[in-house]
């Protein structure tokens, strides 16, 4: 018989480990539940005591070949169990060929296991039932609608100042005076609704109008029209005339003859409506001049409106200053019926001038010389050019 293995030895993988009872393969680790091979459960109970005897599922010796006339082997004893403890383990079914009946060990007797433990090992299975037919396949369905983003309400970050004003007829909460909206229930804080219209009920006559500013309307237009009426019998033909010397279009108006008081040598008068700014008349005094002239004489009565004046010697500021210019003087005009109109008129020093005039059926102009800029004792009154403007014939 042969010996049996001593059980402080250190055992193999194989043999310190539960072997599969399905596919035979023994598991990697101790207290590992399922086969790494086929996965069928290997623990079917748990020691009360703590961890199994690994000694229990110890590899069978290798089986020596069977010999003619060789006693089969006996198999090992079962370990003694530990006085005072109780053996639960349970014979697991064997998955090799079947022994026969002389060689089998009968198991140990076990004690009675309880309904509850027994229970907890059970999983549930569902019950059989007829076949579910699958679920119908949805036909082609549109894409959904993008939902836009909703809008964030942020907060104000400094509180606004407490407003006083009329308080709102819905709430009661005091308002600014600018505000049309209450700024707490935002309802209209005045009555914008169009006054009912007044007027003569269904069988009422209406009541006559009594409203007195039609009457006043028509009472200045009757006195602007009279007015006017008034103003053309007694002053319209001058205010006329006014109006259109004020529109006229201007053409120039040439002098037939010119004379002066006195001239300087090589500076006669008719140097003064030659048409060049650059030749001029002196009085040939020196001085300021006062009371020399210098006249313009037409061959017939011509409407004069405008007199443009050259004081110096030229336009230029500083060639007009090499002589005295004019300051003071006064224009006496000739008309056709003898009369004569004197007009006082005041320039500035230098530059071309414009003077208004505004004589009709004038025939002579004379300029009379009162002031003048930049008098000296070696210097004389210049004059560099005279044109007259009058109205066109065309008109």
């Amino acid at each position: 018989m042969p010996d049996r293995p001593e059980m402080n030895e250190m055992p193999d993988s194989s043999a310190t480990t539960r072997p599969c009872p399905e596919c035979g393969t023994p598991a990697r680790q101790h207290g590992q539940s399922f086969c790494d091979s086929c996965g069928a459960f290997l623990r079917w109970d748990t020691p009360a005591g703590g961890p199994a005897d690994t000694s229990t599922f110890a590899a069978p010796p290798a089986a020596a070949p069977d010999l003619p006339g060789a006693a089969p082997e006996r198999p090992a004893a079962p370990p003694a169990a530990a006085p005072g403890a109780t053996d639960t383990t349970v014979p697991l079914p064997s998955s090799g060929p079947a022994e026969p009946a002389a060689h089998r060990t009968p198991p140990p007797t076990q004690p009675p296991h309880s309904d509850t433990a027994i229970r907890s090992l059970l999983v549930p299975v569902p019950e059989a039932s007829d076949a579910v037919a699958p679920p119908e396949t949805p036909g082609s369905v549109l894409p959904g609608r993008p939902e836009a983003a909703r809008p964030r309400v942020r907060q104000a970050a400094v509180a606004a100042a407490p407003e006083s004003g009329p308080p709102c007829p819905s709430c009661g909460t005091p308002n600014a005076p600018r505000r049309h909206f209450c700024r707490s229930c935002a309802n209209l804080l005045r009555d914008s609704g169009a006054p009912a219209a007044e007027g003569p009920y269904a069988g009422q006559r209406p009541r006559l109008n009594r409203d007195r500013t039609r009457w006043i309307a028509r009472a200045v237009g009757i006195a602007v029209v009279a007015g006017l009426v008034i103003g053309g019998i007694f002053g319209g033909p001058p205010a006329a005339r006014a109006v259109q010397d004020h529109f006229a279009k201007r053409v120039p108006v040439h002098p037939t003859k010119y004379s002066a008081s006195h001239a300087a040598p090589k500076q006669p008068a008719k140097l003064a409506f030659d048409g060049y700014s650059n030749t001029w008349w002196g009085t040939g005094y020196s001085g300021d001049s006062a009371g020399q002239w210098l006249q313009a004489d037409f061959g017939q009565p011509t409407d004069l409106l405008n007199l443009l004046i050259t004081p110096g010697t030229s336009p230029r500021s500083a060639q007009a200053a090499e002589q005295a210019r004019p300051m003071e003087f006064d224009l006496v005009v000739g008309d056709s019926s003898g009369k004569e109109r004197t007009l006082h008129r005041r320039i500035n020093d230098g530059g071309v001038q414009k003077l208004d005039v505004r004589v009709r059926n004038a025939v002579s102009v004379r300029l009379v010389l009162r002031s003048a800029y930049g008098a000296a004792k070696k210097r004389q009154v210049a004059i560099a050019e005279l044109e007259f403007l009058g109205r066109s014939t065309g008109q």
